[in-house]
């Protein structure tokens, strides 16, 4: 089933969800840096690496909104990287879980797992060709 935009609607909803998990990792990101991430972490070696850190990653969840964007306009290329991507932050959560991760990075993997699945089905490959 396609949009009237030629786009198919899984691709669509792909693109709903990338976006709903990026802006909620920069939240999450906020949240942490106003909250002094951990504190402990913040008193042993200072801010700066806890600011530096959060504007690394802001600059990141930036690069990555725009390849969502082309995700949705059809670029082969973008869709490729945010496969990459959702390998990395899967792989990541089950690191995270290994330290006593918490259920945020378990919602937003299960979330990019069937982003990336809405990627690759209902007529998405022939859009992803066409472009």
């Amino acid at each position: 089933m396609a949009s009237t935009t030629g786009r198919p609607t899984s691709v669509t909803v792909s693109f709903v969800i990338w976006l709903v998990v990026v802006l909620a990792n920069i939240l999450q990101g906020i949240i942490s840096l106003v909250s002094g991430g951990g504190s402990s972490a913040a008193e042993s070696v200072g801010t700066a690496p806890l600011v530096g850190g959060a504007i690394f990653a802001f600059i990141l969840a930036v690069i990555e909104l725009i390849i969502v964007f082309k995700m949705r306009d059809g670029r082969n290329w973008a869709r490729i990287v945010l496969l990459v991507l959702a390998i990395l932050q899967v792989i990541g959560v089950g690191v995270g879980a290994a330290s006593g991760g918490n259920a945020f990075g378990w919602i937003g993997a299960v979330a990019v797992i069937v982003a990336t699945v809405l990627m690759f089905v209902g007529g998405a490959n022939g859009y992803f060709r066409r472009r």
